[in-house]
């Protein structure tokens, strides 16, 4: 049953925590993600930097930078979130306790912005609940969404409001959606 937003986060945070199997589950992340077309056309990606049991983007960082793409990632200013760009150097721990870069924020859109989920509900979105992701989005229209998430997390919960934006793309450790494909299909 529908509780809230605040109860269905802690379930998914308890959920995503105990899962045994991660490191597999990344692995999978890892090719289905590297797999996308718009990933291997892209030059600049806006990438969460992934802390405790959310779906690992260290090695999606890496891979990237070895393969000479540009890579940001993102630093709490306020209510507002900068992506900084990232050549691998030491992180700072910021507000939250995540890591992220010092230096000037990227004066260039991405052409991919990586988003983190705690639940997905077709291609929306649910997050920690402070809305930075939500305000960076209004203001990049024309960048190619994609979530990050276990396919474990899905729910049926109504959690969507009106002003919410959806990904693009979800990619999850059994399959991939896209606009229109957001129901399993067997």
């Amino acid at each position: 049953m529908w509780k809230d937003k605040d109860s269905l986060r802690r379930e998914m945070r308890a959920l995503r925590d105990g899962a045994p199997d991660r490191a597999l589950r990344d692995a999978k992340l890892f090719q289905n993600f590297f797999s996308l077309q718009q990933v291997q056309e892209a030059d600049s990606f806006f990438v969460y930097y992934s802390f405790g049991s959310e779906a690992d983007t260290h090695a999606v960082i890496a891979r990237l930078l070895s393969e000479g793409k540009r890579v940001c990632l993102p630093r709490v200013e306020g209510r507002e979130m900068a992506f900084v760009p990232y050549f691998g150097q030491a992180l700072e721990r910021g507000r939250f306790g995540i890591g992220q870069p010092q230096g000037e924020a990227a004066d260039f859109p991405p052409d991919v912005v990586v988003l983190p989920m705690l639940a997905w509900n077709g291609l929306y979105r649910l997050g920690y609940g402070g809305g930075y992701y939500d305000r960076f989005l209004e203001k990049t229209a024309h960048t190619c969404k994609i979530g990050l998430a276990y396919a474990f997390q899905r729910t049926d919960a109504p959690f969507m409001q009106a002003h919410d934006i959806p990904a693009d793309i979800l990619v999850t450790d059994e399959k991939i959606y896209f606009t229109g494909n957001t129901e399993d299909s067997e």
